[in-house]
């Protein structure tokens, strides 16, 4: 658009046009959510106006702990109105800003909203890493006992829940309360089916705290004929677990890809939140050598394990390796560990992610 602009001088006045770039500040969006605060793992409604409502309108969401969504127009847009409405669930705790750019009803917009996250679970669970009633990797066959045991001067009351692997566990399906008199150990052998009935599969375990003081610990171990071999596995709350903002590291890892000798290393992955997280992995050689980086996204409360982890990264022999692990997503609690299994006898060490101090 060319203006005219008049200058004048002590004798004449002379007509000068300038060009200026056409442009229009974006209209405000408003975006309100539907509870606020909110409690981490329920998902919260973000309403926007105006709504996407004309072909080519898109709005694009960021969340504030790395979480991103689109409102985009399609034709069941024209049945309602327009589109104006998409959800989030966070992990943890925390405050977060949301904001949101794009055009809605043929106009650019942009808007932005601060949501309160209160914690929804409580830093008293514990949480053992891993279990099993599984037949593996050269017929090793798995077993799990865990021990619960009562240190304090009342009854306690807890709940035990299985964490089964590769899946959403928002609404665990095996969950079972007990109770414990003061001084008293209790022990569950083989948990997963003697107490849960499931005689194939693989999960962590959570125990939750009603009343009372509870300790806890596990045993994982290969049950032979003639008897068995294994590794201790703890119990962790919640409270230690590995948080945003943090790396831990896995040590003293080890694998052979003949898996005719040495050892294998499998790694494993457990979200103590209750919204979907994302954690990454950086496998390097004692020597710091890089080999590579691995991501991995978990659901709600879900047990992953990759199993010879390092053949993510190489085909090489690693004779002593390490892996840094990290969660990408605010808020977000996990746990992670390895187990280094002798690939002649079967036999498990159990290594703890550590959190340098």
């Amino acid at each position: 658009m060319r203006r005219p602009i008049v200058r004048s001088f002590a004798r004449t006045a002379a007509v000068v046009f300038v060009t200026f770039a056409s442009w229009s500040a974006a209209d405000l969006l408003t975006i309100t959510p539907d509870v606020n605060p909110a409690p981490a793992g329920v998902a919260v409604a973000f309403r926007i106006v105006p709504k996407v409502a004309a072909a080519g309108d898109s709005v694009a969401f960021a969340f504030g702990d790395g979480g991103t969504g689109t409102i985009e127009f399609s034709s069941a847009c024209l049945l309602f109105g327009g589109c104006g409405e998409i959800q989030h669930a966070y992990a943890g705790a925390g405050v977060f800003t949301v904001t949101a750019t794009g055009t809605a009803g043929g106009k650019a917009v942009t808007g932005s909203v601060a949501v309160t996250v209160t914690a929804g679970t409580g830093d008293k669970e514990l949480f053992v890493g891993t279990g099993a009633h599984l037949v593996g990797f050269k017929g090793v066959d798995w077993r799990t006992d865990l021990e619960v045991q009562n240190p304090g001067n009342t009854r306690a009351r807890y709940l035990i829940a299985l964490l089964v692997r590769d899946q959403d566990n928002s609404n665990p399906a095996s969950e079972a309360p007990f109770s414990l008199d003061p001084g008293r150990s209790a022990r569950y052998p083989d948990l997963l089916m003697t107490v849960f009935g499931i005689s194939k599969g693989a999960a962590a375990i959570r125990v939750t705290p009603i009343d009372g003081q509870i300790i806890v610990n596990s045993r994982t171990y290969n049950q032979l004929p003639s008897g068995t071999f294994g590794q201790f596995v703890p119990a962790i709350p919640r409270a230690q677990a590995i948080a945003s903002g943090q790396d831990a590291r896995l040590i003293g890892l080890a694998h052979d890809p003949s898996l005719a000798s040495g050892f294998r290393t499998n790694i494993g992955f457990v979200n103590l939140s209750p919204a979907p997280i994302r954690v990454e992995a950086d496998f390097r050689l004692g020597d710091g050598t890089y080999l590579g980086r691995k991501g991995y996204d978990l659901l709600s409360f879900e047990f992953i394990q990759i199993d010879k982890a390092f053949e993510q990264v190489t085909s090489s022999r690693v004779d002593d390796g390490y892996v840094v692990v990290r969660t990408t997503t605010a808020g977000a609690k996990f746990l992670a560990y390895a187990s280094v299994t002798d690939n002649i006898t079967g036999d498990p060490t159990y290594v703890p992610a550590i959190v340098p101090q």
